[in-house]
């Protein structure tokens, strides 16, 4: 074989490595959150790429409401600025995760761009909070990870959550009714719940945010158990 036939497969294959193992590594973390919901009745309601200074309240108040937990991935970069709605989030019970600092796409990027992003992070959330920032929930941004920042949160025992049921609350072209959404949940036994808290100049998405946690609130009446992220995880081991 000659030596340019095997750079270009060892190309293809470190390749397929970077893409292939960290995606069957979050399908993976998807299977298993849904199998765990299902054993504990469960409904886990998570919020992404806050926080936002005007959604977000309006979020915690309706979760307390509720009397329900949820698991809030914040964005380093939005916890500039809003560092007292984070700690309104914390106070309120609710746990604080981890969705990056700038909403870097670890694929669509250069391979260590993600993992820089995901450590500057880690460091103002640890600055502000004083968590061990390697040590709470992290969910990729786009749910993707590349090979290495997936090595990278391997390697500090990030629990990686990803999520088993999408809102649609910010997808152009698609959505899910507030009703649909949590017959999919009810119907599939439990699951983990996307939705997104941070504030958008679309006219009446805080509406549309708040109707569908209303949808999947009212799953109490049904004998689910509301968890978060953190407690999830912990069921199973």
């Amino acid at each position: 074989m000659s030596p340019t036939l095997v750079a270009i497969v060892v190309f293809v294959l470190v390749g397929a490595a970077h893409l292939l193992v960290p995606r069957l590594h979050t399908n993976r973390s998807r299977a298993r959150l849904l199998a765990r919901c299902r054993a504990a009745r469960a409904v886990v309601i998570t919020f992404d790429d806050g926080p936002g200074r005007l959604l977000t309240p309006l979020v915690v108040r309706r979760l307390g409401e509720a009397g329900v937990p949820a698991t809030f991935f914040v964005l380093g970069n939005n916890v500039r600025g809003n560092e007292d709605v984070v700690e309104a989030i914390v106070a309120a019970g609710h746990e604080i995760g981890s969705h990056g600092d700038q909403h870097v796409h670890h694929v669509w990027s250069w391979p260590w761009a993600g993992l820089l992003d995901t450590h500057a992070a880690w460091r103002r959330l640890h600055d502000l909070t004083g968590l061990d920032a390697p040590r709470i929930p992290f969910r990729p941004p786009y749910g993707k990870l590349n090979l290495l920042s997936w090595l990278w949160v391997l390697w500090h025992r990030t629990p990686v959550a990803m999520w088993t049921h999408d809102s649609y609350d910010t997808a152009q072209g698609a959505d899910v009714a507030p009703e649909a959404l949590a017959a999919s949940l009810r119907d599939a036994g439990g699951g983990v719940v996307l939705l997104h808290d941070f504030d958008r100049s679309i006219p009446h998405a805080d509406q549309k945010v708040l109707a569908k946690l209303d949808a999947v609130l009212a799953l109490r009446e049904h004998g689910f158990r509301f968890l978060r992220v953190g407690e999830l995880l912990a069921a199973g081991r």
